[in-house]
């Protein structure tokens, strides 16, 4: 059985001092269910049937995509795309980074600008998105386990880190089934919400746009289950959005566009998985 995921290569980390115009704007996005998702709080509940299953992230009885979650998938897909700064987790091993990597402390990445640091606000707000059309249903999932980055699936010939790691799309009904229940917004539902950014340049609100998946390039990834083939959206907007998406693809710089081409080998969802064997 081949891996659920694949890698995007490191680039360098470079500071980003751009001297060009700063933007104001606010993106409305519709997001589209491409297969069943689920995100929560980490608390449980009881159903009719007194089954314990753990519920839909919901605020005022509302399921709601938490705009920090969005966030966090947005900007781990921009990282991968454009000269950033990359934190590990505590799960990996820092002496396995390239040394490329490792960023300049004195200085913000295009990234670290953008979306803020421990230091430094952030430029970039992804409101909730609240359900608008859909329905949820609970569903059984096999067990999960965390990702293991000491897995030699992980490294490189020089036993570095091969990359961004993602997770690849598969077609509904390929997903698993097991016993631990969780409720999963099913596909063909919608959420509506905005993102709004103070302070850009064109460079960034492209690649904004573009990690946001406007250009229909690329389809995120979001969610609990997503080993297992859930998780899969689509994110619409208007055509101005559009365009800077579709600018930021055409980017005259190699490294990048090598990177934006393999990104889009994994997170575009024609190139779903379409069979578990």
């Amino acid at each position: 059985m081949s891996k659920s995921y694949d890698f995007v290569p490191f680039l360098e980390c470079k500071p980003y001092n751009s001297q060009d115009k700063n933007y104001d704007g606010v993106i409305p996005i519709k997001i589209r269910t491409l297969t069943p998702i689920h995100l929560s709080f980490g608390e449980y509940s009881i159903d009719k049937q007194n089954r314990i299953f753990k519920p839909f992230t919901r605020i005022n009885d509302s399921l709601v995509i938490p705009g920090s979650s969005i966030k966090g998938v947005i900007r781990s897909i921009a990282e991968a795309i454009s000269y950033s700064c990359y934190t590990p987790s505590g799960q990996l091993d820092r002496e396995r980074l390239p040394d490329k990597r490792h960023p300049n402390r004195n200085s913000n990445c295009i990234i670290c600008h953008m979306f803020g640091t421990m230091s430094h606000k952030s430029k970039v707000y992804f409101s909730d998105s609240y359900i608008r059309e859909g329905t949820s249903q609970i569903i059984g999932l096999p067990a999960s386990f965390p990702p293991r980055p000491t897995s030699l699936s992980y490294h490189d010939e020089e036993g570095k880190y091969k990359g961004h790691k993602f997770y690849k799309h598969g077609i509904l009904g390929i997903q698993a089934r097991g016993d631990i229940l969780y409720e999963y917004v099913l596909e063909d539902s919608e959420f509506q919400g905005q993102v709004r950014f103070n302070g850009l340049t064109d460079e960034q609100v492209q690649l904004l746009c573009f990690s946001l998946g406007l250009s229909g390039d690329i389809q995120p990834k979001i969610g609990f289950g997503k080993g297992h083939y859930y998780g899969s959206i689509s994110i619409e907007s208007e055509g101005k959005w559009i365009d800077k998406a579709k600018e930021y693809k055409e980017i005259k710089n190699a490294d990048i566009s090598g990177n934006i081409a393999k990104i889009i080998e994994i997170l575009n969802f024609n190139n779903a998985v379409k069979s578990l064997e």
